[in-house]
């Protein structure tokens, strides 16, 4: 006998339903659902995290349902008949369509959204700004709310730079020397979103104190054969992309490959010094002018097999490689006093440098995932091994002779194995648990050679080479439950334990003694979400730091021998709790999001530098990494998606907030804001333009302060073929000439000899940015909804393939 729906009545039904992209097929969540009858509206409400809705106490009848969302084309499913002994009526999955998506019979007009805010976290859909096309992961990441991205490429969420970086969920070494360097690898066009998670939950790793920024690279679902080509030719650089994907009823092959070549690089420096140990002080004056250029290279493959609707595996492999060359004068004055003029000079150097810094990095992913006739319920197990090899050269000549060279080689390899699994408890609860193992290990070997004009040839200087072997070891384990409670309030909590085990090996001891430690990283989310669209949530979390491997490297660079800089490798990790408020908003095809946070960080990995006195007398300013006490931040987000017209869609965000910093002997404080701005306008005739600006304030550090800066640019594009391809225009900083950054240093203390020192530095870099760039990009093949073969299409009298429904009665709804 069929169960009575709970809270009906006799002769009234249950409506029910799940919303699935129809790209993806993943559930839409957070989409409003409106039930109508022939007159007027009857109920609303949202959907669920896992796409579903429900309206219960229905009257027979007919009925019709109207589906919006964000980035979603409006619908409706209409002809609902809801009969008098039906106590459950079951939809079954609805499909959404993007509307961004351009099928057979069907033309969409607008724009879709640029960014979304979701229930745990902020979405920028890179894919739908035309800005983006001939950059890089680098240049996308800067139109992120609340992501700023200085001139090295170091991403700061927040105003912090510990932030976790992810591809597709995953971690990859490819991030583990350098954040900037990484991103410059990652073409724009195989972007899909950017995800900024500011909570997260106890399922993810405990690293990244402010946060995870989660990559999300495109996948083609459909059946067919389908690429693009994409190139363009510019002033500072050029770029050729392809991809190809082939896809077939259970399985499916992508290909993508392609490389960018920068040019025309140049960057000015002028450094001026005031040191002073045991109160005898000098003056530095430092000019310097580097050009060079950057290659870049990339291919990745992709399998992924469906051994039924419910259970797949996907296997990738990616390499990426780059190379980076420059040469450069560094003309280097130093005077007694402390002022250049009219103070004694005393020496003079004219140093020549030419530097290579070449990397290549893989990895393999295997991904097994297992869904059961409850949708919620779900196994994942993942495998990967990555592997990141750099090797990081200078050659040095000093007022016109050989002087030295420096060569540094590093490995980094780091395998995970993680199993997930999802357990719905009932329809209002659901429980996540996972285990996790990450081993990392870290080889480099630093060689600095001198010049002997004895022998007239380069000679190991052996005190100032180096050796490092670090191995890092994670065991993790997590348990999470997410409960929905009455009037739309969600509760999600759960805590993740992590240990971390240390060896280290280095030239002068071979058993260097680091402890490990353990920690329980709790995390509550609280949510209450709004019928008409919209959220406010309450969220605690702690994460962990720890430090990464350029802060560990005891290896010296002697490149600038008046500035030399290296690692620690005794570092330990920051502890930070993470306390944030925020209210999400929709009206019409807006959104808007507030957040009030606080962060703060014990133990705070911070760079610290100190001035010393040299063998020949020459003072030394010392760059390296250290555990301070504390740095406290406190802030506000704003972040918005504004559609005034159909054509016009506006961007971006702000993000002011306030820093306190101290070590116990020096602090700082003060006030840093980031600015985002986004906007694009479709024209008629396939034309259409964007305009992006960014601003980022003086930041706050521990001993000084770095000057802002900003970037901008404009991009016009005009589709061709019928939309199969595009060519476009694009300027960068066409407004100014070069971008500058002014970084000033001051502190005071006693150095190891108990003498007391002071120094106060002001550099100041200017980046020629200005550049203009013609972009070409061509779709081929075809995407076809209705084909689940590349050997042979559905016979269209047929409802599913090859006889087979598997979505249900409902499953064409459009």
């Amino acid at each position: 006998m069929a169960q009575r729906p709970e809270g009906g009545a006799p002769g009234m039904s249950t409506l029910q339903g799940v919303l699935v992209d129809s790209v993806s097929g993943a559930p839409v969540e957070f989409a409003a659902v409106a039930l109508w009858n022939s007159t007027k509206a009857v109920d609303g409400t949202l959907t669920a995290a896992n796409g579903k809705f429900k309206f219960e106490g229905v009257k027979p009848g007919t009925y019709k349902l109207l589906i919006s969302f964000v980035g979603y084309k409006a619908q409706s499913v209409n002809n609902i008949q809801v009969s008098k002994n039906e106590n459950i009526k079951d939809l079954g999955k609805i499909n959404l369509v993007g509307d961004n998506i351009q099928l057979e019979e069907l033309t969409v007009t607008g724009q879709a959204a640029l960014v979304e805010d979701k229930i745990d976290r902020l979405v920028y859909n890179a894919e739908k700004d035309i800005s983006n096309q001939g950059a890089t992961a680098e240049e996308v990441l800067r139109k992120v709310p609340m992501l700023s991205v200085d001139l090295d490429g170091n991403v700061e969420l927040r105003g912090s730079q510990n932030v976790r970086v992810l591809i597709n969920n995953k971690p990859s070494t490819i991030f583990a020397s350098s954040i900037g360097e990484a991103l410059k690898q990652i073409p724009s066009d195989q972007i899909k979103s950017v995800e900024v998670i500011t909570s997260p939950s106890a399922k993810y790793d405990g690293e990244g104190t402010a946060g995870i920024v989660n990559i999300i690279l495109k996948k083609n679902t459909l059946a067919g054969v389908t690429g693009s080509v994409s190139t363009g030719v510019g002033f500072m650089g050029s770029y050729l992309n392809g991809n190809l994907n082939l896809r077939d009823k259970k399985w499916g092959i992508s290909l993508n490959g392609g490389g960018r070549y920068s040019y025309n690089f140049r960057t000015t420096s002028n450094n001026t010094r005031l040191s002073t140990i045991s109160d005898v002080s000098t003056y530095l004056l430092q000019t310097s002018e580097d050009k060079g250029t950057w290659l870049r290279g990339r291919y990745q493959g992709s399998f992924d097999y469906n051994f039924d609707a419910n259970t797949s595996l996907t296997l990738s492999y990616a390499n990426r490689m780059r190379g980076n060359s420059s040469v450069g004068e560094q003309i280097t004055n130093l005077y007694d006093g402390t002022s250049a003029i009219p103070a004694n000079q005393v020496s003079s150097i004219a140093r020549y440098i030419d530097q290579v810094s070449n990397g290549n990095s893989s990895d393999i992913d295997l991904t097994f995932l297992k869904k059961f006739s409850n949708p919620i319920q779900e196994l994942t197990i993942m495998a990967q091994l990555s592997r990141n090899k750099t090797i990081n050269d200078f050659t040095a000549t000093q007022n016109g002779v050989n002087a030295d060279s420096s060569k540094n080689n590093g490995l980094d390899r780091e395998m995970n194995f993680q199993i997930d699994y999802v357990q719905p408890l009932g329809d209002k609860v659901k429980w996540e648990l996972g285990a996790k193992t990450v081993l990392r290990a870290a080889t480099t070997d630093g060689m600095f050679y001198s010049f002997n004009t004895n022998t007239n040839n380069y000679q190991l200087n052996a005190l100032r080479s180096n050796f490092l072997d670090y191995d890092q070891n994670v065991g993790a384990g997590y348990s999470s439950f997410t409960i929905e409670l009455p009037k739309k309030f969600g509760i999600q909590a759960g805590v993740r334990y992590e240990q971390t085990t240390i060896n280290a090996t280095f030239k002068e001891n071979n058993n260097v003694d680091i402890p490990g430690y353990t920690n329980w990283l709790p995390s509550v989310n609280l949510s209450k979400r709004f019928e008409k669209g919209g959220s406010v949530r309450l969220s605690y979390t702690q994460r962990i730091q720890r430090p990464r491997i350029n802060y560990l490297n005891p290896y010296i660079d002697y490149s600038n021998a008046n500035s030399i800089s290296y690692g620690q490798p005794t570092l330990m990790p920051e502890l930070v709790d993470m306390l944030e408020a925020s209210f999400s908003t929709f009206f019409g095809s807006n959104s808007l999001n507030f957040s009030l946070y606080s962060r703060i960080e014990d133990n705070s990995i911070t760079s610290v530098s100190n001035v010393t006195r040299n063998a020949e007398g020459i003072d030394v300013i010392e760059n390296t990494y250290a555990n301070i006490g504390v740095n406290k931040r406190y802030g506000l987000n704003i972040s918005y998606n504004l559609n005034p017209t159909k054509n016009w869609r506006i961007g971006g965000g702000i993000d002011p907030n306030y820093t306190y910093m101290d070590n116990r002997t020096i602090s700082n404080k003060g006030w840093n804001t980031s600015i985002n701005l986004n906007t694009s306008y479709a024209f008629p005739k396939g034309f259409a333009a964007s305009f992006f600006g960014f601003y980022r304030s003086p930041r706050v550090q521990l001993q000084g302060i770095s000057n802002g800066f900003y970037f901008h640019g404009l991009t016009v594009k005009k589709d061709i073929n019928k939309k199969k391809g595009s060519i476009g225009l694009s300027l960068e900083n066409p407004l100014v000439k070069t971008i500058d950054f002014k970084n000033m240093l001051e502190s005071r203390g006693v150095n190891a000899s108990g003498q007391s020192t002071y120094f106060m530095q002001d550099n100041l870099r200017q980046m020629y940015r200005r550049s203009i760039r013609v972009d070409f990009q061509y779709n081929f093949g075809k995407m076809d909804t209705e084909r689940q073969s590349l050997f042979r299409r559905r016979n269209p009298r047929s409802r599913g393939n090859d006889g087979d429904d598997e979505d249900g009665g409902a499953g064409d709804m459009m």
